[in-house]
């Protein structure tokens, strides 16, 4: 039996024939995920990596003064702290330098004090150690000039600031660029992250929570085929190779002698499932079930016209579709049908009767069949 077949049996064991279609849609979903939700635009963040008082003198020492433009820094209790910020771009595209805004320039400012010093101290590229610059634009505002940042590249600036030595240093990002939505603050110093986590779940617009329910559904999808496929394809080959192994003990054990009559069932319960057998042999050993699936199968076959025992026609009448397609169908016609395929029962004119030594040969292989796999 070639690989093809294999997978197509098992696709209409397992109702996969629905399969192409999620996985058309899962890969829809995934583009579409990728061409309108998915994030492409530059993503700025200020790391704070450093915030040190350099000036922390506490007790009076005499004969001791810090003057900073004719101002004892220590009577007018302030103190220097030492700022570092490290700007990176950890978005999917770059920044450019037709995004800046001239009107509002990307930069920083402080709650307190003033900025008496700053510089670019370090960068990720040649480019921007050379290009990136620092400008106190007024005592509480630091600006940046107009550099291109790729996406993972960075640069830090060091500033020196004179600030009350009562008031906690804080920094607040400004200014605009293009396709940057916010900038974010990250403070290292304090372990915090830029958002909590749940803040992370529900973010985004109403548009992007509505787009990521399917596109979370569609992979949760994926996930579970390719999880459970594997392990429905292997269950099915060692369930096979074990009836197949079951059929070859049979006809050592009957001498062959069932060969020729039992063929179309062998065929049968290697593809299908010896439960399945059980219930078939229970419809042709009961007169009563058997003169209902009669009933139902001759009334089923009037309404529906010669063409019944058709495949495409009879859709779902093979007894290794699944149960919630059996379900649908009137279930005496269905196992009825079957043991007309198998022919166990036989059509003579307008009735049907049982085929007596295929009927004992059935019973004796199903009650090998029920010793070996129990």
């Amino acid at each position: 039996m070639g690989t093809i077949s294999r997978f197509a049996r098992i696709d209409r064991k397992f109702a996969w024939s629905f399969l192409g279609f999620v996985l058309a849609v899962i890969f829809g979903g995934i583009a579409l995920y990728t061409e309108f939700i998915r994030d492409s635009n530059p993503l700025l963040k200020y790391h704070i990596i450093g915030n040190t008082k350099i000036l922390d003198v506490k007790e009076d020492v005499g004969g001791l003064a810090i003057v900073y433009n004719n101002e004892d820094i220590r009577k007018s209790h302030k103190t220097l702290s030492v700022l570092a910020l490290k700007i990176v771009n950890e978005g999917r595209s770059a920044v450019l330098k037709g995004y800046y805004d001239p009107a509002a320039p990307l930069g920083f400012s402080i709650n307190s004090g003033e900025i008496i010093k700053g510089e670019v101290i370090a960068a990720s590229t040649s480019y921007l150690r050379s290009n990136a610059k620092l400008k106190i634009a007024d005592p509480k505002t630091g600006e940046f000039s107009e550099v291109i940042l790729e996406p993972g590249e960075w640069f830090t600036v060091k500033c020196l600031i004179l600030n009350p030595e009562d008031i906690a240093l804080s920094v607040e990002p400004k200014g605009k660029v293009a396709a940057v939505s916010k900038l974010i603050l990250i403070d290292e110093l304090a372990g915090e992250t830029e958002e909590p986590f749940w803040a992370r779940v529900v973010s985004g617009s109403l548009g992007v929570q509505l787009l990521r329910v399917p596109v979370y559904f569609l992979g949760f999808i994926l996930a579970m085929v390719a999880i459970f496929a594997p392990i429905a394809i292997v269950s099915n080959f060692i369930g096979e190779r074990r009836r197949r192994k079951t059929i070859r003990q049979f006809k050592s054990y009957s001498d062959s002698k069932y060969d020729d009559v039992n063929a179309p069932l062998y065929e049968f319960y290697e593809k299908a499932d010896l439960s399945i057998l059980v219930r078939l042999r229970q419809v042709v050993t009961d007169e009563e079930k058997f003169a209902s699936g009669m009933k139902s199968y001759s009334d089923f076959e009037s309404k529906r016209g010669s063409d019944l025992t058709s495949e495409d026609t009879f859709v779902g009448i093979a007894m290794e579709t699944p149960p919630h397609i059996r379900e649908r169908f009137n279930r005496p016609a269905v196992l009825f049908h079957r043991l007309v395929e198998l022919g166990v029962v036989v059509k003579e004119g307008d009735t049907f009767r049982k085929d007596e030594p295929k009927v004992k040969a059935m019973n004796e292989f199903i009650e090998f069949a029920l010793i070996k796999e129990s």
